[in-house]
């Protein structure tokens, strides 16, 4: 494999002991190619900027390391940056309206446009929508941003075409499916290893240093094997305790 990213990320699994599988790999390509289609400037970059993709959209089940991803690459990015939850992006957005009231479009634009003087780069965790107010106005929300040249990378439990699903006038919510469908790069993240019944986690018991890391792996396990929450009762009695 070639690329900084790649080779950095092959660090990074090294230093904190995490699992560099295949799965995850195949994310770092994909993120390499976003990467260099994005940051690394060059001549041609201005024949080819219409063709870009601004947004990746990483989606998959809790506890296969998307938001560990991410936060690498977040990390890794050295530009003008924000990490918001996408919730408190809304309520930003909301607030901002409301001590500015033109109209929506004026609104929306002067909301894009002070959102670039902060950051070129936005990573949202845990992306997903339930409020009607919201998905009316996301399509236009987001084509301004992404007018703008502002590079969006977001984690879900969902894919971009599932995105509130069922939800109230979702023929309006339908221009942001299809805004985002062509400008991010969309990868579904599936980790076959069920790790509720790996050996290996069967005899970790104990995590220690009391540090980032092992609070990281101890959230990370405990996501896992309550993911169905059916047996969350015989999971809470286990024989052995995490210890923090």
């Amino acid at each position: 494999m070639s690329g900084k990213l790649i080779r950095n990320y092959d660090s990074f699994c090294k230093e904190n002991l995490f699992e560099n599988n295949s799965y995850q790999t195949e994310v770092i390509k994909k993120l390499q190619k976003f990467y260099n289609e994005n940051f690394k400037f060059s001549f041609f970059d201005f024949f080819s900027k219409k063709n870009k993709k601004k947004g990746f959209y990483l989606y998959g089940g809790v506890g296969v390391g998307k938001t560990m991803i991410l936060n690498f690459f977040f990390d890794f990015v050295k530009e003008k940056k924000l990490k918001l939850h996408f919730n408190e992006f809304m309520l930003t957005y909301h607030n901002f309206a409301h001590e500015n009231k033109k109209s929506d479009k004026d609104i929306i634009n002067l909301f894009v446009k002070n959102l670039k003087s902060k950051a070129s780069l936005i990573f949202f965790d845990e992306f997903q929508v339930t409020n009607i107010v919201d998905a009316m106005i996301l399509g236009k929300l987001f084509e301004n941003i992404y007018k703008e040249d502002i590079k969006i990378i977001l984690t879900s439990n969902i894919k971009i075409s599932d995105l509130y699903k069922d939800g109230l006038q979702r023929d309006q919510f339908k221009p942001f499916i299809k805004i985002m469908e062509q400008q991010t790069f969309e990868h579904h993240l599936v980790i076959e290893e069920d790790y509720r019944k790996s050996k290996e986690n069967e005899k970790q018991r104990y995590f220690f240093p009391l540090n980032e890391e092992t609070n990281f792996r101890i959230n990370k396990l405990f996501r896992i094997i309550t993911k169905d929450k059916k047996n969350l009762s015989k999971i809470l009695n286990i024989k052995g305790k995490f210890y923090y």
